[in-house]
């Protein structure tokens, strides 16, 4: 049963914006999705801030040669309260470097926690994204 005020639509579309803001680089449209001491975890790489998780955002984007494309599926709401849920997720990175590179694809969990802020917008307050394959895929055509 979900909390009051609880919209499991809300928290796909934070999951769907964070992939959408990470895939062009707009890392402070994707920090805005957190809140503001909210943390990241990436790669073994811990971030904490909207300030960090921008600029790691723009860190990842400054190499024109990458492109990288996140599709995520299986939420699981895992647990609720009126101001607070988590969930699990799994997400598919898509990531190339150059026509005559071969594609990377990463398959990965996705542990998350959301909370209200101030204005009662759902953010997420931590997300860590746990690597579980790595693929390497042809050269595209």
């Amino acid at each position: 049963m979900n909390a009051p005020g609880f919209n499991q639509a809300e928290i796909e579309r934070l999951l769907s914006d964070f992939a959408w803001h990470a895939d062009r680089g707009a890392g402070a449209e994707l920090a805005a999705l957190f809140l503001p001491d909210g943390m990241l975890r990436v790669g073994g790489l811990d971030m904490k801030g909207r300030t960090e998780i921008a600029d790691d955002c723009y860190r990842r984007a400054a190499d024109a040669q990458r492109k990288t494309r996140h599709v995520w599926s299986n939420l699981r709401i895992e647990g609720q309260g009126e101001n607070s849920v988590r969930a699990t997720a799994i997400q598919l990175t898509f990531e190339m470097r150059g026509a005559d590179e071969p594609a990377k694809l990463r398959v990965n969990d996705l542990f998350d926690e959301f909370r209200r802020d101030e204005q009662g917008h759902w953010r997420f307050a931590s997300r860590k994204v746990e690597r579980q394959a790595a693929l390497v895929l042809g050269v595209s055509a």
